[in-house]
Protein backbone atom coordinates (compact mmCIF):
# COMPACT_ATOMS: atom_id res chain seq x y z
CA UNK A 1 0.00 0.00 0.00
CA UNK A 2 1.35 3.41 -0.95
CA UNK A 3 1.74 5.99 1.78
CA UNK A 4 -0.92 8.22 0.25
CA UNK A 5 -3.49 5.38 0.44
CA UNK A 6 -3.29 4.86 4.22
CA UNK A 7 -6.56 5.68 5.97
CA UNK A 8 -6.52 8.94 7.89
CA UNK A 9 -7.21 8.36 11.57
CA UNK A 10 -7.43 10.67 14.51
CA UNK A 11 -4.73 9.02 16.59
CA UNK A 12 -2.88 9.97 19.70
CA UNK A 13 0.83 10.22 18.85
CA UNK A 14 3.33 9.86 21.71
CA UNK A 15 6.83 11.32 21.65
CA UNK A 16 9.52 11.10 24.32
CA UNK A 17 11.70 14.16 23.87
CA UNK A 18 14.85 15.03 25.77
CA UNK A 19 16.83 18.27 25.82
CA UNK A 20 20.58 17.70 25.70
CA UNK A 21 23.58 19.99 25.88
CA UNK A 22 26.52 19.38 23.56
CA UNK A 23 29.02 21.36 21.50
CA UNK A 24 27.41 22.11 18.14
CA UNK A 25 29.94 22.29 15.30
CA UNK A 26 28.68 24.45 12.44
CA UNK A 27 31.12 23.68 9.62
CA UNK A 28 34.21 21.74 8.50
CA UNK A 29 36.44 24.58 9.76
CA UNK A 30 35.56 23.82 13.37
CA UNK A 31 33.38 26.83 14.25
CA UNK A 32 31.20 25.76 17.16
CA UNK A 33 28.93 26.67 20.06
CA UNK A 34 30.37 25.03 23.19
CA UNK A 35 27.03 25.16 25.03
CA UNK A 36 24.63 24.07 22.28
CA UNK A 37 21.19 22.75 23.20
CA UNK A 38 19.07 20.35 21.20
CA UNK A 39 15.78 18.51 21.38
CA UNK A 40 16.17 14.81 20.52
CA UNK A 41 13.98 11.76 20.68
CA UNK A 42 14.89 9.95 23.89
CA UNK A 43 15.81 6.80 21.96
CA UNK A 44 18.44 8.73 19.93
CA UNK A 45 19.95 10.75 22.77
CA UNK A 46 22.94 8.62 23.76
CA UNK A 47 23.97 7.84 20.18
CA UNK A 48 23.81 11.50 19.11
CA UNK A 49 25.74 12.69 22.18
CA UNK A 50 28.41 9.99 21.76
CA UNK A 51 29.00 10.63 18.04
CA UNK A 52 28.86 14.44 18.38
CA UNK A 53 31.46 14.25 21.19
CA UNK A 54 33.70 11.97 19.09
CA UNK A 55 33.61 14.35 16.12
CA UNK A 56 34.13 17.36 18.39
CA UNK A 57 37.47 15.84 19.53
CA UNK A 58 38.78 15.79 15.93
CA UNK A 59 41.18 18.51 14.80
CA UNK A 60 39.50 20.70 13.75
CA UNK A 61 36.16 19.70 15.31
CA UNK A 62 33.76 18.31 12.71
CA UNK A 63 29.96 18.61 12.46
CA UNK A 64 27.67 15.62 12.95
CA UNK A 65 24.75 15.47 10.48
CA UNK A 66 22.26 14.40 13.16
CA UNK A 67 22.86 17.57 15.17
CA UNK A 68 19.93 19.50 13.69
CA UNK A 69 16.45 20.67 14.73
CA UNK A 70 14.07 17.87 15.69
CA UNK A 71 11.12 17.36 13.32
CA UNK A 72 7.94 15.59 14.47
CA UNK A 73 5.44 14.45 11.86
CA UNK A 74 1.75 13.93 12.61
CA UNK A 75 -1.56 13.85 10.74
CA UNK A 76 -4.48 16.24 10.73
CA UNK A 77 -6.74 15.51 13.70
CA UNK A 78 -4.04 13.78 15.76
CA UNK A 79 -3.52 14.49 19.42
CA UNK A 80 0.19 14.92 20.15
CA UNK A 81 1.41 13.90 23.61
CA UNK A 82 4.99 14.83 24.45
CA UNK A 83 6.80 13.58 27.52
CA UNK A 84 9.61 16.11 27.80
CA UNK A 85 12.52 15.72 30.18
CA UNK A 86 16.09 16.83 30.72
CA UNK A 87 18.79 16.60 33.35
CA UNK A 88 20.33 20.04 32.83
CA UNK A 89 20.76 22.53 35.64
CA UNK A 90 18.08 24.98 34.43
CA UNK A 91 14.40 25.17 33.64
CA UNK A 92 13.43 24.28 30.07
CA UNK A 93 10.22 23.77 28.13
CA UNK A 94 8.66 23.18 24.75
CA UNK A 95 6.34 25.93 23.49
CA UNK A 96 4.62 25.18 20.17
CA UNK A 97 3.35 27.97 17.94
CA UNK A 98 0.24 27.54 15.81
CA UNK A 99 -1.39 24.45 17.31
CA UNK A 100 -4.17 24.28 19.90
CA UNK A 101 -3.37 23.30 23.48
CA UNK A 102 -4.53 23.92 27.04
CA UNK A 103 -2.66 27.08 28.03
CA UNK A 104 -2.79 26.09 31.71
CA UNK A 105 -0.95 22.81 31.16
CA UNK A 106 0.84 22.72 27.79
CA UNK A 107 1.97 26.27 26.95
CA UNK A 108 5.62 25.70 27.83
CA UNK A 109 5.96 29.12 29.47
CA UNK A 110 5.84 30.81 32.82
CA UNK A 111 3.94 34.00 32.05
CA UNK A 112 1.31 36.15 33.67
CA UNK A 113 -1.21 34.37 35.86
CA UNK A 114 -0.96 31.10 33.94
CA UNK A 115 0.52 28.11 35.78
CA UNK A 116 4.21 27.45 35.11
CA UNK A 117 4.49 24.77 32.40
CA UNK A 118 8.29 24.73 32.28
CA UNK A 119 10.31 22.06 34.04
CA UNK A 120 13.59 21.37 35.76
CA UNK A 121 13.01 17.65 35.19
CA UNK A 122 9.97 16.22 33.38
CA UNK A 123 6.57 17.37 32.13
CA UNK A 124 3.82 16.12 29.77
CA UNK A 125 2.47 18.38 27.01
CA UNK A 126 -0.64 17.78 24.88
CA UNK A 127 -1.13 19.54 21.53
CA UNK A 128 -3.89 19.18 18.94
CA UNK A 129 -3.00 18.98 15.23
CA UNK A 130 -6.14 20.77 14.11
CA UNK A 131 -4.62 22.73 11.25
CA UNK A 132 -2.24 22.01 8.39
CA UNK A 133 1.29 23.37 8.22
CA UNK A 134 4.75 23.39 9.77
CA UNK A 135 4.91 24.71 13.31
CA UNK A 136 7.93 25.90 15.24
CA UNK A 137 8.46 24.71 18.80
CA UNK A 138 11.11 26.12 21.09
CA UNK A 139 12.09 26.72 24.69
CA UNK A 140 10.24 29.50 26.51
CA UNK A 141 11.47 28.86 30.03
CA UNK A 142 13.89 31.77 29.63
CA UNK A 143 12.78 34.12 26.87
CA UNK A 144 15.49 36.75 27.37
CA UNK A 145 17.35 37.87 24.27
CA UNK A 146 20.82 37.21 25.60
CA UNK A 147 23.57 34.61 25.72
CA UNK A 148 22.12 33.45 29.04
CA UNK A 149 18.85 32.45 27.34
CA UNK A 150 18.44 29.29 25.28
CA UNK A 151 18.22 28.78 21.54
CA UNK A 152 16.69 25.34 21.23
CA UNK A 153 13.99 24.58 18.67
CA UNK A 154 12.32 22.06 16.39
CA UNK A 155 9.41 21.70 14.00
CA UNK A 156 6.11 19.85 13.93
CA UNK A 157 4.98 19.08 10.38
CA UNK A 158 1.31 18.40 9.75
CA UNK A 159 -0.39 17.94 6.40
CA UNK A 160 -3.33 16.28 4.73
CA UNK A 161 -1.46 15.41 1.56
CA UNK A 162 1.38 13.20 0.49
CA UNK A 163 3.80 13.22 -2.41
CA UNK A 164 3.48 10.45 -4.94
CA UNK A 165 5.85 9.72 -7.80
CA UNK A 166 4.03 8.89 -11.04
CA UNK A 167 5.56 8.55 -14.50
CA UNK A 168 8.80 10.14 -13.34
CA UNK A 169 7.12 13.25 -11.88
CA UNK A 170 6.08 14.08 -8.35
CA UNK A 171 2.44 15.05 -7.83
CA UNK A 172 0.59 16.35 -4.79
CA UNK A 173 -2.32 14.08 -3.89
CA UNK A 174 -5.01 15.40 -1.57
CA UNK A 175 -6.43 13.14 1.09
CA UNK A 176 -9.85 13.48 2.62
CA UNK A 177 -10.07 12.65 6.29
CA UNK A 178 -13.21 11.86 8.17
CA UNK A 179 -13.40 11.59 11.93
CA UNK A 180 -13.98 7.99 12.96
Amino acid sequence: MELCEYPCRNKTRYFKIEAIQLPIVYNKYGDYDPDGLMYVLEEDSERIQREAARRFRETPPQPYEEVQPLVLRVNLGDTVKVRFHHSLNRRLSIHVQGLSYDVAASDGTSAGYNPDSTTSGEIMYTWYADTEGVFLFHDMADARSSEAATNIHGFLARSSWSLRKQNGSIRKREKSCKAV
